[in-house]
């Protein structure tokens, strides 16, 4: 599998140490004024939900950092409640996580007096910028890694450190974190399961684990799924060439014994995800093909490998114009964004060319399996555009809950990964294979014909570049409609053009300086300086490409814009539940006729104030219809019922019944009513949820709020009751995790236990016998203190094994 170019290194020791640094260090540069805390990461799910959830899991666990895994945690700040590690994506059990969070929480960023309601947390903002960074460069130390396993050089090993991480479908995962800290343990996982020379378990273990603790499950399973393609691509073969190589069953037994371990390191993860997903509106609502396939890439938007912003992006300013001239003006779920650029640097497709070649000709091997990896993974990220739907529709169709997972576009870390080793692999063979060879040619006569050629190949690009200049003029002229975003405003068609023109200028200035360093390289120059030449061609271009491809905006602008609110205080005296609401809209109207180049920062401040996504965490409020990862089934079918309802809804009484006491409208005015805590009911007043549907829940509840007289239960909770019994019942999602228990005012009377049972769909109650007593409510999931059993000592077990390891090996 690895290069047949195995040429020994004659790199001086500062090149051949400083290699694996070059990567990280143009990330940090890269990422400084967030690291440092001038500016904050904004835009999408970094900042609504991540920035204020990861704060708040921080908080949680700093209350007990030595024993916050033992005890599972509940959220009550979200819908009518939720288990904290059940969503997946927060982290919980994430050690990296976890330590970053307890590091900035003992950074002294004491509030001031003067601080204004909602105020951000210093610490919250740069412990997340913290945690982004670090997995930025945790993937580039990957890639380098990988790279040297295949049997690359120094220096074309931080070709593939810089390329991965810097990679437009790696570094906008930015705005997603869950979804790059999979990115960053991608190497590390998936290299150990393909590569034929590499035997061990502890590392792809531990990768896999990091993974799902981390938030990204889906990509573990994306490792998962290569790997077994790749083992049945290489039976297929061996069975051809009669090869026996190593037992299909081995390699097997050794990928499902890594599995194994991976589910050991990550057990409480993985539990407390699986009882959540039993209570998903993903698993249990039928996905439509729009939601399926949503952030499908488009074919055209492959040129975005080779041209930076090349269609241009939807924000500050509107200004994306593949849209409307593919998809007729409008944006369906299907065209979503998730990236706005996949550029992987011009001077990396010329050398993933020369590789690609050379694997061609023959000079060199194991290129067969990245490029199993780009097309497969290329295919499954085009969704709803690859070939009959397909791979995507065949992962739907054969992988049991995978259309829960959506988002064909999730593959495309593994796109810039195949690409980045392919570029190191390339990059091998040009400077010690074409190099060799063009080294014993008559230099008097070849210098001249690749002169030649390389002035040929400038026209070209040059005639080439200026006519698609022109063409993509006049295509943007004919546009006949363009989609007006009501948040950037409406489509700046001069803004297109000037990005399309940076567009072509950097590819020019690329293309010509890459030809000038062939020339170059005809003749007699160091070999390994025009190999390092080409890394730092490599790091500039990406740098430059993508300075402006992280979304972040300025904090001291930030406090400005917020301190200038007028914020008026909620009357609530007490803890309570809320619900948003849009009132005169989601986003000012203005929005929708001006553009702005500071629209970011005023929507970044817009949203905290109206508790977008997960802002009213910060503020330690719980918000009935917050934005979460999996919200539960039952919310999903009471607001499909509310939309079928053929007369008006009395809000205010409704969300009494669902227990919220306040609403808060999108200019942060809020409006407080009472509603009660616990709610009481006879024998007679419980009724089956079957005799009670949804639809008459909410009429019954628009007429008399939470003075609703009966409540519905399952058949289970029926039978449970006596005639003398009172259901009790509070506000609070039961996901079959809680239990309850009696305690009478005589403390010589042992507490009762009681069985907890879900109510009305959003709620949870028990069966009180007659008596004064106080219930006590306990939240203790099942098998969760059996997986951190498991868990620990999976741990252990690595632990202990590593040990034996390292002094086996002194």
């Amino acid at each position: 599998m690895a290069s047949s170019l195995q040429a020994e290194s004659t790199d001086s020791p500062w090149m051949k140490w400083g290699g694996p640094f070059i990567g990280p260090l143009c990330i940090v540069v890269l990422m400084a004024t967030v690291w440092t805390g001038r500016d904050r990461l904004a835009f999408r799910d970094v900042s609504h939900f991540y920035t204020p959830l990861y704060q708040y899991v921080g908080e949680r666990c700093a209350e007990r950092p030595l024993t916050y895994f033992w005890s599972a945690m509940w959220n009550p700040l979200d819908q009518t409640g939720m288990p904290l590690a059940g969503e997946t994506t927060t982290a919980v059990y994430y050690p990296v996580r976890h330590l970053v969070y307890l590091i900035a929480s003992l950074v002294d960023h004491s509030p001031t007096e003067s601080a204004s309601p909602n105020e951000l947390p210093e610490d919250a903002s740069l412990a997340l910028a913290w945690y982004v960074t670090l997995h930025l460069v945790l993937a580039s130390f990957a890639a380098y890694w990988a790279a040297r396993r295949l049997g690359s050089q120094p220096e074309f090993s931080a070709i593939a450190s810089l390329v991965y991480p810097l990679s437009g479908s790696v570094l906008f995962l930015t705005t997603n974190p869950p979804f790059l800290v999979g990115a960053a343990w991608l190497p590390f996982a998936l290299l150990p399961l393909v590569h034929a020379k590499e035997h061990g378990w502890k590392l792809p273990s531990f990768a896999l684990a990091m993974m799902v603790l981390g938030g990204d499950p889906q990509t573990a399973l994306h490792v998962g799924i290569i790997a077994g393609l790749w083992l049945i691509i290489n039976v297929i073969r061996k069975l051809r060439d009669h090869d026996a190589g190593q037992p299909f069953w081995s390699r097997s037994l050794r990928m499902v014994g890594i599995a194994a371990m991976a589910a050991a390191l990550a057990a409480p993860q993985i539990v407390a995800s699986i009882n959540w997903a039993r209570h998903s509106g993903r698993v249990w609502s039928k996905l439509d093909a729009s939601q399926s396939f949503a952030f499908s890439v488009a074919p055209w938007r492959w040129l975005e490998l080779a041209m930076p912003s090349l269609f241009g992006s939807p924000w500050p300013v509107n200004h994306r114009w593949d849209r409307p001239m593919f998809a007729g003006g409008t944006v369906s779920p299907i065209d979503a964004l998730w990236t706005p650029s996949l550029y992987i640097g011009m001077s990396t497709l010329v050398l993933v060319s020369i590789g690609l070649v050379g694997r061609y000709r023959g000079h060199i091997r194991g290129t067969g399996l990245w490029c199993c990896v780009l097309l497969t993974s290329g295919l499954a990220a085009m969704g709803w555009y690859g070939p009959w739907h397909a791979p995507y529709q065949w992962l739907i169709d054969w992988v049991p809950g995978y259309d829960a997972f959506r988002y064909p576009a999730k593959w495309l870390p593994f796109v810039s990964l195949a690409l980045a080793m392919l570029a190191a692999q390339g990059g091998q063979h040009l400077f010690h294979g074409w190099f060799r060879e063009s080294s014993d040619l008559n230099e008097s006569s070849n210098s001249p014909r690749t002169k030649r050629r390389a002035v040929q190949i400038w026209l070209l690009m040059t005639l080439g570049l200026a006519f698609a200049s022109v063409a993509v003029w006049f295509a943007m002229a004919s546009m006949s409609s363009a989609p007006v975003d009501v948040v950037w405003g409406p489509f700046q068609i001069e803004v297109a053009w000037y990005r399309w023109l940076s567009s072509t200028a950097h590819v020019w200035i690329l293309v010509t300086i890459i030809l000038a360093m062939i020339v170059a390289w005809k003749r007699p120059v160091d070999q390994q300086k025009l190999a390092w030449a080409w890394v730092a061609l490599i790091g500039c271009d990406l740098m430059v490409a993508q300075w402006n491809l992280v979304p972040a905006i300025n904090r001291k602008a930030e406090r400005v814009a917020w301190h200038e609110l007028d914020h008026s205080p909620s009357n609530a005296l007490d803890s309570t539940r809320w619900i948003r609401t849009a009132g005169e809209g989601e986003y000012p109207a203005k929005w929708a006729t001006t553009s702005d180049q500071q629209r970011l920062l005023n929507m970044e401040v817009h949203d905290r104030r109206r508790w977008y996504g997960r802002w009213h965490m910060v503020e330690d409020e719980a918000v009935f219809n917050s934005v979460v990862s999996i919200r539960p089934w039952a919310i999903d079918q009471f607001w499909d019922a509310a939309g079928q309802q053929s007369t008006p809804i009395n809000w205010q009484q409704t969300a009494s019944w669902l227990g919220v006491g306040g609403s808060r409208t999108s200019n942060g005015q809020s409006h407080r009513w009472s509603t009660r805590g616990l709610r009481y009911h006879r024998h007679d007043q419980v009724l089956t949820e079957a005799e009670i549907s949804w639809p008459k829940r909410i009429e019954m509840a628009s007429e008399a709020g939470d003075q609703v007289g009966v409540i519905s239960v399952g058949s289970l909770a029926m039978a449970e009751g006596r005639p003398e019994d009172t259901f009790v019942s509070r506000r609070v999602y039961q996901d079959g995790g809680w239990r309850a228990e009696l305690r009478s005012q005589d403390s010589a009377i042992e507490p009762v236990p009681l069985t907890v049972f879900s109510a009305d769909g959003v709620a949870q109650g028990v069966w009180c016998p007659p008596g004064t007593w106080t219930i006590r409510w306990i939240y203790e999931p099942r098998g969760h203190r059996g997986a951190v059993i498991v868990w620990m000592s999976g741990w252990l077990m690595l632990l202990v094994v590593s040990i034996w390891s390292i002094t086996r090996a002194k």
